[in-house]
């Protein structure tokens, strides 16, 4: 008689660098379909499309136009966030992190916005609503970035994942995004009261400095102003000076870090 055996699943293999996380992504592309992110996909699309309908209606432009342009958005960014985030999941388990993110951060971007300008320019080109594309995908940029960081951030705990093991629904998933959210702008701060604590100041400052003039780039993406300002642009008083205000806030943020380290470690 012959034996019945049941095959357990493959095991996830574990990547620890880049070169690694490249190679498994090259052997096996029919994970980009197979392991389409349909989470990303949907949030991405969501997230998305509100910037270009915002975007042409500050630039009084009709309610169709708006939501013609919002809708050209979601559909390319619901086909391209699938992908995107198949393979930000090849990445989650690269070490050291912080190469994970600069690779993200240099590949994703680079590649999605190519063709989101070709697509969007497009559009642009047949409504004779040029002046607002380069507006639009100045901002789409911004939110990239900081939306490929978080969801790395959030996939190596387990978030936002398909086709794996420890992947669950996207209820589920969404329901854990708020702390995730939390724990994502707590982690620098936390990271730079680490720093202080261990005595390692020259770090921590060029932390914060990075920190505001990261701050000061992506602040002025978005509103299109470099400067803090008021009452039709005057300059808020100590706010004119380049990355002031990103790092006035990361040195609050690490204060309450380590007001809150400095009470949970007395208890």
């Amino acid at each position: 008689m012959n034996e019945i055996t049941f095959e357990e699943a493959p095991a996830v293999p574990e990547t620890h660098t880049i070169s690694e996380a490249l190679r498994n992504v090259w052997a096996d592309p029919g994970q980009f379909v197979k392991n389409w992110n349909y989470k990303g996909a949907v949030l991405s699309g969501v997230l998305r499309a509100p910037i270009f309908l915002i975007t042409y209606l500050a630039g009084r432009e009709s309610l169709r136009l708006a939501l013609g342009a919002a809708a050209v958005q979601f559909a390319f960014r619901f086909a391209f966030a699938g992908v995107g985030g198949t393979l930000i999941q090849g990445f989650r388990r690269v070490e050291p992190a912080w190469k994970a993110l600069l690779a993200i951060m240099l590949i994703l971007p680079a590649i999605s916005h190519l063709f989101e300008f070709f697509i969007q320019a497009s559009f642009a080109y047949f409504t004779s609503t040029q002046d607002h594309t380069d507006e639009a995908i100045l901002r789409s940029i911004t939110v990239s970035i900081i939306s490929a960081l978080f969801t790395l951030f959030a996939m190596r705990r387990n978030v936002m994942i398909v086709g794996e093991e420890e992947s669950r629904s996207l209820l589920h998933d969404i329901s854990r995004l708020p702390v995730l959210v939390f724990e994502f702008c707590a982690f620098i701060p936390n990271e730079i009261a680490s720093f202080i604590r261990r005595g390692a100041w020259v770090s921590a400052a060029v932390a914060v400095a990075s920190f505001g003039a990261f701050a000061q780039i992506m602040v002025w993406a978005l509103v299109n102003r470099p400067f803090w300002t008021y009452g039709g642009g005057r300059s808020v008083p100590f706010f004119k000076y380049w990355g002031f205000n990103g790092m006035l806030l990361m040195i609050l943020a690490v204060s309450v870090s380590l007001i809150v380290f400095n009470r949970k470690h007395h208890r």
